[in-house]
């Protein structure tokens, strides 16, 4: 087993895993002028918005029945294969991306990783071995969601680990069989607007092929890294309306410097009010939360 997959099953399993690696490597990315937010300039269709925001979230099941995942614990963001310097920019503008939304942050100088960024050779050879070798970490994820991930074309691989959890942040164990569900006892109110479990997003690794990167700036990988993270996202292809991060590897296209108005909204509307509510409401806020970000940009200049 490699360096890198013996760091990574380490952090997986709550050890103690340095947040910027010690070890210099070679940086897979071009040093480039950070930029600025991307915007959109006016507030496009409802309908226009709600529809990118379908597109580009992963979800297996229905959104009127399910909640959308999102990290509930304190955040602390790893980085392996980059020089120091390099990991802590990323580091860095991942934690402010977070402190816009509001959301724990564990001690950046002692934490275990739960947001891991690593760069390496092959993301879909390093995938495979982890799980030909170590089925068992990918024991949350369903046969479509591991099938997904080991087949996943392109430059990056995300693997997130989510758990189900009660409204109240109790576990709810996975189901084995169709005879024996999980059950949970709670009080609970019958109510159409949100629901008794919601998704915790437990653990997530992000892989970038270094040769994939290269082009990009570190601003643009730490914020397609935090839209892929933060939240259980597909990359968008070359037909997105709006502007997002999520269309960095789309082939000769012209992606944004940075997080967009609309990433920034989608992020806002899904760390807005309580998470089991339901998904669709989730998507139905990106709009509302759009009109906010540029109305509050106006108000700056």
């Amino acid at each position: 087993m490699t360096n890198l997959r013996a760091r990574i099953l380490a952090c997986l399993a709550a050890a103690a895993v340095f947040a910027v690696p010690a070890a210099a490597q070679q940086e897979p990315v071009e040093d480039q002028d950070p930029g600025s937010i991307v915007v959109t300039g006016e507030k496009p269709p409802a309908s226009e918005i709600n529809r990118q925001a379908r597109d580009i979230t992963a979800s297996s099941g229905s959104l009127l029945r399910n909640p959308l995942a999102r990290i509930e614990e304190r955040l602390c963001p790893g980085i392996m294969g980059l020089k120091t310097d390099a990991a802590q920019l990323m580091i860095d503008r991942i934690r402010w991306n977070a402190e816009r939304l509001d959301m724990w942050l564990a001690d950046d100088a002692d934490c275990t990783p739960n947001l891991i960024v690593a760069f390496v050779h092959d993301g879909q050879a390093e995938i495979a071995a982890l799980e030909r070798e170590h089925g068992y970490a990918f024991r949350t994820l369903t046969l479509p969601e591991r099938r997904a991930l080991l087949e996943e074309e392109g430059p990056v691989r995300v693997w997130t680990t989510a758990v189900t959890k009660t409204r109240d942040g109790m576990p709810v164990d996975q189901q084995d069989s169709l005879f024996a569900p999980p059950v949970v006892s709670m009080w609970m109110a019958h109510s159409k607007i949100y629901l008794p479990i919601r998704k915790d997003i437990a653990q997530v690794v992000v892989l970038f092929d270094r040769e994939g990167v290269r082009g990009k700036s570190l601003i643009q990988l730490a914020d397609y890294a935090t839209m892929r993270g933060f939240a259980r996202t597909k990359p968008a292809d070359g037909d997105a309306t709006l502007d997002t991060i999520l269309t960095l590897f789309v082939p000769e296209g012209a992606p944004p410097s940075g997080m967009t108005d609309f990433d920034l909204a989608y992020l806002r509307s899904l760390y807005d009010d309580i998470p089991n509510l339901r998904g669709a409401a989730k998507i139905g806020g990106v709009s509302r939360e759009l009109g906010q970000v540029l109305e509050e940009k106006a108000e700056r200049e």
